[in-house]
């Protein structure tokens, strides 16, 4: 079965359950099961509106999945993820189609980075720790954040900050400057990251990386691209 308005319709359920991912997680801390559970049981029915043939494209998703889900155990196993984090990518390696799963893991690493300086902001904003300075860090912070913001819709393809005439006819003209223009936002972010990193801990002593809501709204950035309505978005699709 082939039907562009079901597959539609599934989406957009996709993506009303990320959203309420973020909410939750970003409320409690927690990602339901009965919600993962909700996004993985409803990938067989996409597969079905989209007319996906069990060889290759079914196989390629469970595949996918099951990959996914032995990289990401690997990772709760050092306490780098947590277990709603795992069972969230598990499941929607299920939706996303090989052809957008690293596109999907690009955009969670830069929009896991902007959250968690925004949360950190938000949280030193409140600290009652003693001997700091809150309202200094967090200008710090959200300068940080806005720097990360940047940088990240730059490589997602969002609006950029125009390079200045005279520093593009420098690096034009002259081989170690367009190296220093090269590596210049390199540093400046490895300075902005690793500076953040040590005002959240001067406030707190854990780094809270929203994994869930980056997740969440890198799903829902390939979703809103309208790839996943084709049925040519997916190998061996019709």
């Amino acid at each position: 079965m082939q039907s562009q308005t079901f597959t539609y319709v599934l989406l957009c359920g996709l993506a009303i359950a990320l959203l309420w991912v973020i909410v939750t997680d970003l409320r409690s801390r927690t990602i339901s099961n009965k919600l993962t559970l909700t996004i993985a049981a409803g990938a067989p029915l996409y597969w079905l509106s989209l007319g996906l043939p069990a060889w290759p494209g079914i196989a390629l998703q469970l595949g996918l999945a099951l990959a996914v889900f032995a990289v990401c155990c690997a990772l709760f196993a050092l306490r780098q993820m947590g277990g709603g984090d795992v069972k969230l990518l598990t499941a929607l390696a299920l939706w996303i189609p090989p052809s957008h799963f690293t596109l999907l893991l690009v955009a969670m690493a830069m929009l896991g980075w902007v959250l968690t300086m925004a949360v950190g902001a938000w949280r030193v904003a409140r600290s009652t720790a003693t001997d700091t300075r809150p309202l200094r860090d967090t200008a710090y912070l959200v300068l940080g954040t806005a720097t990360a913001a940047l940088f990240a819709s730059a490589v997602l393809g969002g609006p950029t900050l125009p390079l200045p005439q005279f520093m593009a006819d420098l690096g034009a003209t002259s081989f170690v400057a367009m190296v220093a223009l090269a590596l210049a936002p390199l540093v400046v972010l490895l300075i902005v990251t690793l500076g953040s990193i040590r005002i959240i801990r001067r406030h707190e002593a854990d780094l809270w990386v929203p994994y869930g809501p980056a997740i969440s709204l890198a799903a829902i950035w390939i979703l809103a691209s309208g790839e996943l309505l084709a049925g040519t978005a997916i190998p061996g699709g019709g």
